[in-house]
C-alpha cells in the first residue's frame, strides 16, 4: 500500500484548534496535500494571535474551574459569598499567611480583593483556581493559591436586598440592606456598592449562665454579653477601564464603620469583714461597658500594560485603620473599706453613696497605616530547543506606620513604630521538555522552576526567600509537581507594638482548678519576638482524565517545617501554665486572677498534612439543538464548482486516493459532533484569535475578502497561491476527517488529540483513507 504523508510546516506559534476550526466553516471545498506539492515543504508559517480574553499565561492547570452554570448552582448574591462557598478550594494549605487567595480579574492583577468582591455572579463567566506556584509568576508569595474572574464582556446589573433573622427562642438579631450597582462594558468596568448591617446583643441570661452565688444575687447575666451589639456601615467603589495601546487602569476606594458596645458586668470589690474576705457586686453605677469603634479608609490604584513582548504592572495599596478602645474598670472601695472597718457602714447595704468609687474608663487609640507598592516585569528571557524561558522580576515598596495611645488611669502609654521594607526578587521557568516532540513522546512535558528574593526591613535587617520546584506531565491530563520554599519572615508590627490593654472581669476557664473564674486579661505587643525560619516541602498530583469530562481528581502533601514561631497566647492549660509561669497570676488560694496573653515564641513547630479530593461535574440529557454548549451539527459546505469539483479537490490539485466517503454515517445512528475543545491544545494558553501572514504585518488572509464571485473560485485563488491560511485550513480539514473515520480504518499510531498549536504533526491518518 503507497502511505502518503502530509508535510508540515517548519514552524507554527500560538495558535489555538477552537480559531483554525472557525477558519475553516466557511471554507467551500476540502483538499488533499502531499509531499508532491514541494513549495510547502520548506515554507515556514508563522501564526500571530491575540490572546482569549482573560486567559493566564501558564502551563500549571487549575485545581478547579467553574463555568457560568456552575456557580449559578451555588445560589449565592456576590463573589464573597462564592468564595466562602468553595473556600475549601480557594485556601491554600501550606500553613502560611492569612489563606486568603491571590486575586485576577481576566489575567491580570488587582489592587485587592476589594475589587472583586461585590461582583454580582451573573457578571461572572468562568472562575479558576490556580494552585500556589502559580503566584510566584505574578510577584507574590508562594503561600496562596491564585483565582482569576473572567467577566463577561457586556453586563449591567442593579440589585437590592434586604434581610432580618431572629432566632424564635430568644439571641442575636440581625438585619441587612444591601445596595449594589455594576455596569461592565467592552472596554470598562464600574462597580457600587453600599452595605449596613446591625446585630444585636446575646446576654448570658439568654444562655442561663450564672458565673457565681454573689452574681445570681444581682442577676449578673443581665450585666454581661456572650455577643456584644454592632453596627457596620460599608461603601467601596471601583473603575477599571482599557485603552487602545494595550494599557488598564483599575481604580478602587472604600470606607468601613464598625462599632461594638459590649457589657463587662458589674464593678466588684473585695471587702474585708470581721477578718473574713467578702466579695460583692455594686450595682448603684450599672454595667461596666466596653465600646470600640474602627475607621478603615482603603485606596487602591492597578497599572496592567505591554513593554514590547513584556507585560508589566504597577499595583499600589493604602490603607488607613483607626481603633478608638474604651473599657471601664471598677472603682476605688479603700474608702468604703474604712467605713467598714469604723462600723459605720453596713457592707450588705445596696448603695454606698459617694464612698464607693466612680467605675475608671480606659481608653486606648490606635491608628495603622499601610501603604503597598509593587512592580513586576514578566515575559520570555530566551527560547530553547525546549521551549521558552519565561521570568518574573519584581520589585517593591511597602511602608508601615503603628501610632498608639493608651491611658490607663493617670498614665499615659504612647507607642510609635514604623517599618519599611524594599524588597525584589526572580522568578525562572525552564522548560526541558515542551516544544521538543521527539522528548515530548518519550518522557512528557517536564519544566523546573526556581525564585530567590531579598527583602530589607528598617527594623529587622535583611530577609532572604528562596525556592525550586518540577513540573511533570507523562500524560495529557496527569501532572505531579514538587516544590521546596524556604524564608525568613519578621513578627508582623501589631505584634510588636500594638498597646498594652487590661479588660477586666473576662470568663476564663481555669484547667487546673476545674472552675469558671472572671479574669484579668493583658493583650498588646511584644518587643522581644525574634525572626522566623521557615522550611516547607509541597508534593502534588493533578489528574483531568481526556475519556471522562468534567472529573478531577488533586491530592498533595505538605511538610512544614518552622522555628522562632511568634503566636498568640495559647489557651491556659497546666501544660502551657507549666511553660509560662510569668504569664499567670493567681492569689494566695491559687484562685485564677490575671493572665497576660501578648504574642509568645515557639522554639519549633512542626506539621505534615495530606490533603486530596475528587472533583466530578456532569451535565446530563440533551436540550433541543444539541443541549448547551454543544451546538447542532453545521451542514456539509457547499462543493467548490469548476474543474476538479467533482473529484472534490482543488484545480491543479492531486486526485484524491482510495476513494473513501468520509461523510458516511451509519443509518438511524446520529453521529457525534467533533468537538476541538476536547484537545490538548484546548488547554494551551496560546491561543490564536486571528491568523495574519508573516512577515508581511498583519495582511488579512481572510479568503471571503479576496476577488471572486463563488466559493471555487475563491478556494482556486487561496490554494494557487500557497498562502499560509490556506495551508492551515487544509490541515485542519484533514483532522476532521481522521476523526470522522471508524476507529479501524485511522492510523493507529496518529491520532490528531497528540496535535498541538505550536507545531503541525505530520502525516496525521493514512491518505488513501481520505
Amino acid at each position: 500500500m503507497n502511505n502518503k504523508m502530509i508535510s508540515s510546516p517548519t514552524s507554527l506559534l500560538a495558535a489555538s484548534p477552537l480559531v483554525l476550526a472557525g477558519l475553516l466553516m466557511p471554507a467551500g471545498a476540502s483538499a488533499q496535500i502531499t509531499d508532491t506539492d514541494s513549495s510547502y515543504a520548506d515554507e515556514e508559517i508563522v501564526v500571530t494571535a491575540e490572546l482569549p480574553r482573560g486567559a493566564v499565561i501558564t502551563e500549571i492547570p487549575p485545581v478547579v474551574e467553574l463555568s457560568e452554570a456552575d456557580i449559578a448552582s451555588y445560589g449565592v448574591s456576590s463573589v464573597q459569598d462564592l468564595l466562602e462557598a468553595i473556600s475549601s478550594q480557594t485556601t491554600s494549605s501550606r500553613g502560611r499567611g492569612s489563606g486568603r487567595p491571590v486575586v485576577l480579574i481576566n489575567g491580570q492583577r488587582t489592587s485587592g480583593f476589594r475589587e472583586i468582591r461585590d461582583l454580582p455572579p451573573e457578571a461572572i463567566r468562568t472562575v479558576q483556581v490556580f494552585p500556589e506556584e502559580l503566584a510566584l509568576q505574578y510577584g507574590y508569595r508562594p503561600d496562596q493559591r491564585v483565582i482569576n474572574f473572567v467577566l463577561k464582556d457586556n453586563y449591567t446589573g442593579l440589585s437590592a436586598s434586604a434581610e432580618y433573622g431572629v432566632p424564635t427562642q430568644g439571641g442575636q438579631g440581625r438585619s441587612e440592606v444591601e445596595t449594589t450597582i455594576t455596569r461592565i462594558g467592552q472596554n470598562s468596568r464600574l462597580n457600587v456598592n453600599v452595605e449596613w448591617q446591625n446585630n444585636t446583643a446575646i446576654t448570658e441570661s439568654e444562655r442561663d449562665i450564672v458565673q457565681d452565688a454573689a452574681g445570681e444575687l444581682v442577676n449578673l447575666g443581665d450585666y454581661r454579653t456572650l455577643a456584644a451589639p454592632s453596627d457596620n456601615v460599608e461603601l467601596n467603589a471601583n473603575y477599571s477601564r482599557s485603552f487602545d495601546n494595550g494599557m488598564s487602569l483599575s481604580l478602587n476606594g472604600g470606607y468601613v464603620y464598625d462599632k461594638s458596645r459590649g457589657l463587662q458586668g458589674l464593678p466588684g470589690g473585695t471587702l474585708n469583714v470581721a477578718g473574713d474576705t467578702l466579695f460583692r457586686y455594686f450595682t448603684e453605677y450599672g454595667p461596666l461597658r466596653r465600646v470600640q469603634e474602627t475607621n478603615t479608609a482603603q485606596a487602591g490604584l492597578t497599572l496592567n500594560g505591554m513593554l514590547s513582548d513584556w507585560r508589566w504592572s504597577l499595583t499600589s495599596d493604602y490603607t488607613r485603620t483607626q481603633v478608638d478602645t474604651d473599657t471601664d474598670r471598677s472603682g476605688d472601695t479603700s474608702a468604703l473599706q474604712a467605713a467598714i472597718d469604723a462600723g459605720t457602714v453596713d457592707p450588705l447595704a445596696v448603695s454606698f453613696g459617694p464612698l464607693l468609687g466612680a467605675p475608671v474608663t480606659d481608653r486606648a487609640k490606635v491608628v495603622d497605616q499601610t501603604i503597598n507598592n509593587l512592580a513586576t516585569l514578566s515575559g520570555t528571557l530566551l527560547v530553547l530547543p525546549s521551549g521558552a524561558v519565561t521570568t518574573t522580576v519584581r520589585a517593591g515598596y511597602n511602608r508601615e506606620d503603628l501610632d498608639s495611645r493608651e491611658t490607663s488611669g493617670a498614665i499615659l502609654t504612647t507607642t510609635d513604630l514604623s517599618r519599611d521594607e524594599i524588597s525584589a526578587g526572580i522568578n525562572i521557568d525552564i522548560p526541558l521538555a515542551d516544544e521538543n516532540i521527539d522528548v515530548v513522546e518519550a518522557i512528557g512535558k517536564l519544566s523546573v522552576n526556581g525564585n530567590f528574593g531579598y527583602s530589607d526591613l528598617s527594623d529587622f535587617g535583611g530577609l532572604v526567600e528562596f525556592g525550586f520546584g518540577v513540573n511533570w506531565e507523562p500524560l495529557d491530563g496527569l501532572v505531579f509537581s514538587a516544590s521546596a520554599i524556604g524564608e525568613d519572615a519578621a513578627p508582623t508590627i501589631a505584634q510588636l507594638g500594638n498597646p498594652l490593654i487590661i479588660t477586666p472581669n473576662v470568663n476564663i476557664f481555669d484547667f487546673t482548678n476545674g472552675e469558671t473564674v472572671l479574669a484579668s486579661i493583658t493583650t498588646g505587643g511584644n518587643l522581644a519576638l525574634p525572626a522566623e525560619k521557615q522550611r516547607d516541602i509541597k508534593l502534588a498530583v493533578n489528574y483531568r482524565p481526556e475519556w471522562l469530562d468534567g472529573f478531577t481528581f488533586l491530592g498533595e502533601y505538605f511538610r512544614n517545617n518552622s522555628d522562632n514561631v511568634a503566636s498568640s497566647f495559647p489557651l491556659l492549660t497546666p501544660e502551657i501554665e507549666a511553660a509560662f509561669p510569668d504569664r499567670v497570676t493567681r492569689d494566695t488560694n491559687g484562685r485564677l486572677i490575671a493572665i497576660d496573653q501578648r504574642p509568645v515564641t515557639y522554639a519549633n513547630v512542626y506539621s505534615e498534612r495530606i490533603r486530596y479530593g475528587i472533583d466530578f461535574s456532569k451535565r446530563f440529557g440533551q436540550e433541543s439543538g444539541g443541549g448547551r454548549g454543544r451546538p447542532e451539527r453545521a451542514a456539509p459546505p457547499p462543493q467548490p464548482s469548476g474543474e476538479g469539483a467533482a473529484e472534490g479537490r482543488p484545480e491543479g490539485g492531486p486526485p484524491p486516493e482510495g476513494g473513501a466517503n468520509t461523510e458516511r454515517q451509519t443509518p438511524g445512528r446520529r453521529r457525534r459532533p467533533w468537538r476541538p475543545c476536547r484537545w490538548k491544545a484546548k488547554r494551551r494558553t496560546l491561543a490564536a484569535l486571528r491568523l495574519s501572514h508573516h512577515p508581511s504585518g498583519g495582511q488579512d488572509q481572510d479568503p471571503r475578502r479576496r476577488r471572486g464571485t463563488g466559493p471555487a473560485e475563491r478556494f482556486r485563488h487561496r490554494f494557487d497561491r500557497r498562502q499560509p491560511a490556506a495551508r492551515i485550513r487544509d490541515q485542519w480539514r484533514l483532522v476532521q476527517q481522521w476523526h470522522r473515520l471508524p476507529p479501524q480504518r485511522r492510523a493507529p499510531d496518529r491520532d490528531p488529540r497528540q496535535w498541538r498549536p505550536h507545531r503541525f504533526r505530520p502525516a496525521l491518518f493514512r491518505s488513501d483513507h481520505v
